[in-house]
């Protein structure tokens, strides 16, 4: 059986099992959460998944939905994240809901689509911040590598991440028509600075990120 049905690289380098992600939000809610001040302006459908994609950049991660991950580690690597006979890794995520395979000396099986090698079952793992300590590693070949599989993301999206992503598109099609303020729904933005002539829905506000930093992978080896 595949680790993966639909396996491709993500953008973070770990491996994801969907075809796609969806956006953060879907037009209907941008509508909601502004009340449909902003009619139908054809730039909203390009900017939200402009913003999406920049607040998922800087989190490290997907964040949501929930899916099925996979992430390939060079021991070469790893060097500094032995503790003993244990290993320290930061898994590319800051929710994790479950540990599904853990193989070190992993090989890929090209007629399986799996990775060979020794599973692990003795292990501890942060679900709040990713960090996954694999017990009674041993010593390994510094030219091999592990595989860790796990479930990661929120099942939908925390409202926090549609707000930022709604304010985000907000300023990118407000901002052009030299609106120095815009309150709309849930969602108000206000432009100073040079950072105000900046009207790309991936641009992010040191205020936004401030707001997005507990999403954020931190220590990632």
């Amino acid at each position: 059986m595949s680790d993966f049905e639909h396996a491709q690289l993500s953008p973070w380098g770990y491996i994801i099992d969907a075809e796609t992600i969806p956006d953060f939000i879907t037009m209907a809610e941008f509508y909601n959460f502004t009340n449909g001040k902003f009619g139908s302006d054809t730039r909203i459908a390009i900017n939200i998944p402009s913003a999406t994609e920049a607040i998922r950049n800087y989190c490290g991660w997907h964040v949501a939905p929930s899916l099925s991950c996979g992430i390939v580690f060079n021991v070469k690597d790893l060097r500094d994240a032995f503790v003993g006979r244990d290993l320290l890794v930061q898994l590319p995520a800051t929710y994790i809901t479950a540990i599904e395979k853990i193989v070190v000396n992993a090989v890929p099986n090209a007629e399986t689509n799996e990775y060979d090698g020794d599973v692990m079952t003795e292990y501890d793992i942060g679900m709040g911040t990713g960090l996954l300590r694999i017990y009674d590693v041993g010593c390994l070949d510094r030219k091999s590598k592990i595989f860790v599989k796990y479930r990661a993301g929120y099942n939908n999206t925390p409202n926090v991440l549609k707000e930022q992503t709604a304010d985000r598109v907000v300023h990118a099609v407000a901002n052009p028509y030299g609106v120095s303020s815009e309150s709309a729904g849930g969602v108000s933005v206000s432009y100073s600075g040079t950072w105000a002539g900046s009207s790309n829905a991936s641009a992010l506000a040191d205020n936004t990120r401030e707001v997005l930093n507990p999403y954020k992978v931190k220590g990632v080896y």
